[in-house]
């Protein structure tokens, strides 16, 4: 049973929905299981959060709805629609497992860096509308626990909870760790890639190399890599 027969619209479906949402990535809807499954491996493996794959998400809420309801007409049939709704049980069970734990990564990475993140507008772009109230009040209560159980206690000079020391670029606020390392697929043909001032490499489809995150954190932004 495979993703494109089991969460597929039609392309007249597709065209008048993503006309509907000007300024949304267009996706496949015939691909939202494979779309989505590589941004949940690119969530993971990148230290700082992602783009929100609004597209992926509703598209695939909407699939899960729909054969939650064919399975609910197969289970009241004959031996064989009950044995064709199990099938269709699992396969839901497996979409519903990479959609749940995309999310749940994407909330780990703003409770790490909730700071960091509604302090950056670029960061904080990335957000879906219901992950930026959550990062809001996350910050609000956990701001408000530190005072009340420990902050409040300590001279007002020393309840701060975002102070930077700008001349040992040191800072309260814990920040992505965007020199890390990562596995990175290419998908397109770049090219010649400037990599530091001493160094260029010929990027090809399917190579697979192990570069520093910020430096290839562009490359990921345009769809031009994957990470593995």
């Amino acid at each position: 049973m495979s993703d494109e027969d089991d969460f597929f619209l039609s392309e007249d479906t597709y065209r008048a929905s993503a006309s509907r949402e000007p300024g949304v990535p267009r996706v496949d809807p015939s691909r939202y299981v494979q779309h989505l499954t590589q941004a949940w491996i690119n969530e993971r493996a990148a230290p700082d959060i992602l783009q929100y794959e609004q597209a992926s998400v509703d598209g695939l809420v909407n699939k899960i709805e729909e054969q939650m309801a064919v399975i609910d007409e197969l289970d009241s049939g004959d031996d064989t629609s009950m044995i064709i709704s199990i099938l269709y049980q699992t396969e839901l069970e497996r979409v519903k497992f990479v959609l749940r734990s995309y999310l749940r990564t994407r909330i780990s990475k703003i409770e790490k860096h909730y700071q960091y993140i509604l302090a950056d507008p670029a960061s904080k772009r990335r957000l879906s509308r219901a992950e930026a109230m959550y990062a809001e009040n996350y910050s609000r209560v956990t701001r408000q626990h530190f005072h009340t159980s420990i902050l409040a206690s300590l001279p007002t000079s020393l309840q701060g909870q975002d102070d930077t020391v700008f001349d040992r670029k040191l800072s309260m606020v814990p920040q992505p760790k965007l020199d890390e390392a990562v596995f990175c697929r290419i998908v397109e043909d770049i090219g010649g890639f400037q990599l530091d001032e001493d160094e260029t490499v010929e990027l090809e489809a399917g190579q697979i190399y192990l570069f520093r995150y910020r430096t290839v954190r562009g490359l990921l932004q345009r769809g031009q890599i994957e990470l593995i």
